[in-house]
């Protein structure tokens, strides 16, 4: 059955900013397709396991030659693989830390692409949905900022989802997130507060679409 995928990746729970935006996306969005279920992930609460040997070899040995640890590690893993394949829309909420996506995030993608299964080498195995990724970053490293081009995560995640054959990936930014609360950033207060509320704004908008 076709469903919003939700990732969530912040431990911070309530008080994270890349997850009220992505609530304000899927709020919006069920609120004109009240038809379609939504499927939560929360990768802070109940984080996937990474990869191992016993994983990443199922894949390439035959069904019946499996042990039964690499039979549980592989189903596991296409279950996943099925969450992302029959969604109609997938909303991920992420933080960047230090310049990447958190590990449990990057833990989540290594399970997920399986060549020949879900990348985009064939029709069979691509995602026909669209992406939505909401990023948190706790200053802004546009042009002109200080750390300009430190950012590694957006053009990762385009990537991924590229690689997947999706067609329509959005990254939504929320900068700033850190000021009035590290030391040093307290000039950067009024900047957060708008950069979160066009955020909600731009999610809110693209989820209507």
């Amino acid at each position: 059955m076709s469903h919003v995928l939700h990732i969530d990746v912040s431990p911070m729970g309530d008080h994270s900013v890349s997850r009220q935006v992505a609530n304000a996306y899927v709020e919006a969005f069920t609120a004109s397709h009240k038809d379609v279920a939504v499927v939560t992930r929360d990768l802070a609460a109940d984080p996937v396991p990474h990869l191992d040997g016993e994983t990443i070899m199922a894949g390439y040995i035959p069904a019946e030659q499996r042990t039964p640890s690499q039979v549980a590690k592989f189903t596991y893993r296409m279950e996943l693989v099925e969450e992302v394949k029959s969604s109609q829309e997938i909303v991920i909420s992420t933080p960047m830390w230090n310049w990447q996506v958190p590990s449990v995030l990057k833990a989540w993608i290594d399970q997920i692409i399986i060549p020949g299964v879900l990348d985009a080498s064939s029709e069979a195995a691509t995602v026909n949905a669209r992406v939505t990724v909401v990023v948190a970053q706790g200053g802004s490293y546009k042009e002109g900022a200080p750390r300009h081009g430190w950012d590694y995560l957006t053009g990762y995640m385009k990537q991924v989802f590229g690689s997947m054959g999706v067609k329509d990936v959005e990254v939504i930014l929320a900068e700033f997130t850190l000021a009035g609360v590290a030391p040093g950033m307290e000039t950067f207060v009024d900047n957060k507060k708008a950069s979160i509320d066009a955020a909600i704004e731009t999610a809110k908008a693209r989820a209507s679409k």
